[in-house]
């Protein structure tokens, strides 16, 4: 037998190898596709508001002011977390025939860098976080409120958010910290509050 007859052999033996296994992954992807997969749970329809007045606070003491008047929990930092209120706002803005809710809460590190805290309603408003100066990362964002959350990206800045069965929450700052955000996050809690009498 020859060299080139051996070298046949040997090559037609790896080609036939390779066809089995190509053959094996195929079939493979064939039975993941189609096994049948979960249906999500569609979130519960949130009824859109009717358009109230906006609100601004400039003092923390006055933060229950605009957490009563927004009808999901809000994000906010914990108490101890050594962040410092700077200002907040309450607006509605148009969303397919009726209003949907932000609430925007200015917070500063102990080292003075801005950090923006969004609550929306209803949760499946990701439309009212649409901005072309964001987009897609492949880092994942951390876990807020038990959810994963979607990082973006801009020129300066970091946004991720997440949505729970009531609200759309996303946290904003400046891209140079992007490396806070897993502490940040730990920081955040969901509250509601009581309108005063």
């Amino acid at each position: 037998m020859t060299l080139w007859k051996k070298l046949l052999r040997i090559l037609a033996r790896i080609g036939s190898v390779l066809l089995v296994l190509l053959l094996m992954a195929a079939a493979c992807a064939a039975l993941i596709l189609a096994q049948p997969q979960e249906p999500e749970e569609p979130p519960a329809d949130q009824p859109l508001l009717t358009a109230s007045p906006a609100l601004s606070i400039s003092a923390e003491a006055d933060l229950r002011e605009l957490v009563s008047a927004f009808p999901v929990p809000v994000m906010s930092f914990m108490s101890g977390s050594g962040m410092t209120f700077v200002s907040g706002t309450s607006a509605d803005t148009a969303l397919e025939g009726g209003f949907a809710r932000i609430l925007t809460l200015n917070w500063q590190t102990p080292a003075g860098h801005p950090v923006i805290l969004q609550s929306l309603y209803p949760a499946d408003g990701l439309k009212l976080l649409e901005d072309p100066d964001f987009h897609f990362t492949a880092t994942a964002g951390p876990t807020l409120f038990g959810n994963p959350s979607v990082r973006m990206e801009s020129a300066d800045r970091v946004r991720v958010h997440a949505a729970t069965e009531t609200g759309l929450y996303a946290v904003i700052l400046p891209r140079d910290q992007a490396s806070e955000l897993s502490v940040l996050a730990r920081s955040l809690q969901l509250f509601t509050a009581e309108p005063a009498d």
